[in-house]
């Protein structure tokens, strides 16, 4: 298995300036990041926060992406694609109840849609979005209890773009969560409209590129708040 050590995986220095560890949580400006594993989560008390204005995830779209993202973490374990995506709903049913969004392939698309209604949500739209500005996947906009409606179409939009046109369309959203962070195109974001952001990351090497990015930015990087669970 490749490691850290054989120069792969790496994501840059990042992770050498701010060395966030596993299991750990840091507050950045008014943002706070994690360090966990999805699936052993039972609760987000760590945030220190109950509920959140809205979810904006691109989680892995199938088993195989699943094990990549642990191997490149450094872990050896092998998950299952429908375990993993019903943690992942099980968890944004009880903090992010108004609204969300997810992104998924075609393979797993009605499964998740099937999911997301047995688990009594509401699936408001499906539409055909973009990834790496060319290849197609889409987006689910769904809701754990009463949805209102959005005047906006992404249909043929790449996903660099999407987090931000969801952002700013929604009403009343303060606060961002996203429970696989990545590098934090969705963190970044939420900082660039002025929004909170939440978020988790099983690698902590790609999770520290968003602390440098908003180290970048001014924030004050307070390790002092990280709290082990």
């Amino acid at each position: 298995m490749k490691t850290f050590e054989d120069g792969k995986w790496l994501y840059g220095d990042s992770w050498e300036k701010f060395p966030i560890e596993d299991g750990q949580v840091w507050r950045v400006g008014k943002n706070t990041l994690a360090v966990k594993d999805l699936t052993e989560l039972n609760s987000l008390e760590f945030f220190g926060q109950n509920a959140f204005d809205m979810s904006y995830i691109d989680p892995p779209w199938n088993t195989g992406n699943i094990n990549s993202f642990y191997t490149k973490a450094g872990f050896q374990d092998k998950k299952e694609f429908n375990s993993f995506i019903e943690k992942l709903m099980l968890l944004v049913k009880t903090y992010s109840p108004k609204i969300n969004y997810v992104e998924m392939g075609n393979q797993n698309l009605d499964y998740v849609k099937d999911l997301i209604t047995q688990l009594n949500g509401i699936v408001t739209n499906t539409w055909k979005i973009k990834y790496y500005h060319k290849n197609p996947c889409f987006l689910i906009r769904y809701s754990f209890d009463s949805p209102s409606k959005i005047d906006f179409d992404f249909t043929g939009i790449d996903d660099d773009f999407t987090p931000r046109f969801a952002m700013q369309y929604e009403k009343n959203i303060n606060s961002v969560l996203d429970l696989c962070t990545g590098r934090g195109l969705t963190g970044r974001t939420t900082h660039s409209l002025g929004k909170t952001f939440y978020g988790t990351e099983l690698n902590k090497r790609r999770l520290a590129c968003l602390i440098d990015y908003y180290h970048q930015q001014g924030l004050i990087i307070n390790k002092s708040t990280q709290r082990d669970y």
